[in-house]
């Protein structure tokens, strides 16, 4: 533990990746997880899916690192023998509205150089015999993969360059000074010449953010039961609501051949709260006492989502509704309750949701705030980024 070049905070894949770029690169690296494993939350409760980059908004950092990471990391799966399930995402407009948001969709996969394909109803049935819609447009470069197992593959990466990882290790503060950094945990106290804070759903506590915070977002997941798993052949999407970062309901085939129906986008009261009622993570007081809470919560938009998110969490009749729209011959019985994951989303003090990945560099200390979906997809150019930040400041 002496003389450490550069402490990473949080072992998800954004953290992971730094440190197995900076061990490569030369550099003492120790890694702290709260948890007694790597990629125990964003990381590894999620849809699993390399995104191509046709959503994210152009000439923004996200846009960047989505479409390097998609190639990055197909190729990266490829050589490390990560399971993957290629065909492509098929995000399908069931009305003229939502043909509109296809078109401002294709405009920014123009923008971020995304190979897509626009496709009226007989081509959707082509590459999804159950789905149906008005138009639909095809991103082929897109894909299921094991994430959990990719998280781990760089953990092995890491510490074959020589990085160490200590778990069990909650992180709770960050001291940067003159003479380095010093990460106090609640076993010990580690120091180090530099810090990158990539600790997801705590990272703005760490960062003593004021004029940002995270507040998470639950996503509730169902399966299809295995009997009726042949509707979907990759991945079907809903046109999504543009006001928001989320991509809505989807129907996803995994690479274990599971069939996930979701996620919901509900407010969670804490920020490990995997079911409705938990508090679990804590975080609410923080939350609810903080202007840009009420801000967002006030918008009427905001409102619809809150309540059309709060009977998907509920109920399976609600998340078969919506997906029905996708898949008619779906049936509420069709569907199992699965898993939930808890996105990181970044409130500005004005109430919106911040769409893009923020990084702030102060000193010695760079925090990472956040890296909600596509974060999976950019994590392997946007940790080597993170890399070089840090190696600078040595």
């Amino acid at each position: 533990m002496d003389d450490i070049d550069v402490i990473v905070v949080g072992a998800g894949a954004v953290g992971c990746s730094t440190a197995s770029h900076l061990a490569k690169a030369g550099r003492r690296v120790v890694v702290l997880e709260k948890e007694s494993g790597p990629g125990l939350h964003q990381s590894g409760r999620n849809s699993g899916v390399i995104h191509a980059g046709y959503n994210v908004k152009p000439n923004t950092v996200k846009a960047r690192f989505c479409v390097e990471g998609n190639r990055e990391l197909r190729s990266y799966c490829a050589a490390r023998g990560i399971a993957v399930h290629p065909g492509g995402i098929l995000v399908v407009a069931r009305d003229d509205p939502e043909e509109t948001v296809l078109a401002e969709l294709a405009r920014r996969a123009e923008g971020n150089g995304v190979a897509i394909e626009l496709l009226g109803p007989a081509e959707i049935r082509q590459h999804e015999p159950n789905a149906t819609g008005t138009a639909a447009l095809w991103a082929k470069e897109a894909m299921s993969f094991d994430a959990r197992g990719y998280v781990h593959a760089l953990v092995g990466d890491a510490v074959g360059a020589g990085a160490s990882f200590l778990f069990d290790r909650r992180v709770e503060r960050i001291d940067a000074g003159k003479n380095g950094v010093v990460v106090h945990t609640d076993k010990d106290a580690v120091r180090g010449r530099v810090v990158v804070n990539a600790a997801g759903l705590y990272a703005d506590r760490l960062a003593r953010a004021h004029d940002l915070r995270v507040i998470p977002f639950r996503g509730y997941y169902a399966e299809l039961v295995p009997a009726r798993r042949d509707l979907v052949r990759s991945h079907i999407y809903a046109a999504p609501d543009l006001n928001f970062p989320f991509l809505g309901v989807h129907l996803s085939r995994r690479t274990d051949g599971r069939v996930i129906v979701g996620p919901g986008a509900m407010w969670a009261f804490g920020r490990e709260a995997y079911s409705f009622w938990s508090l679990r993570g804590g975080g609410l007081v923080r939350a609810v006492t903080w202007p840009g809470f009420w801000r967002m919560m006030i918008k009427p938009e905001f409102r619809r989502l809150i309540r059309s998110e709060v009977a998907k969490s509920l109920s399976l009749k609600a998340i078969a509704d919506e997906a029905r729209r996708l898949v008619p011959e779906l049936r509420s019985g069709d569907l199992v309750r699965s898993f939930a994951g808890n996105r990181a989303q970044l409130v500005a003090r004005d109430g919106s949701l911040v769409e893009d990945i923020v990084v702030r560099a102060t000193g010695d200390a760079i925090h990472v705030l956040n890296v909600v979906s596509p974060g999976l997809t950019c994590s392997l150019p946007f940790g080597r980024y993170l890399a070089d930040l840090a190696s600078d400041r040595l």
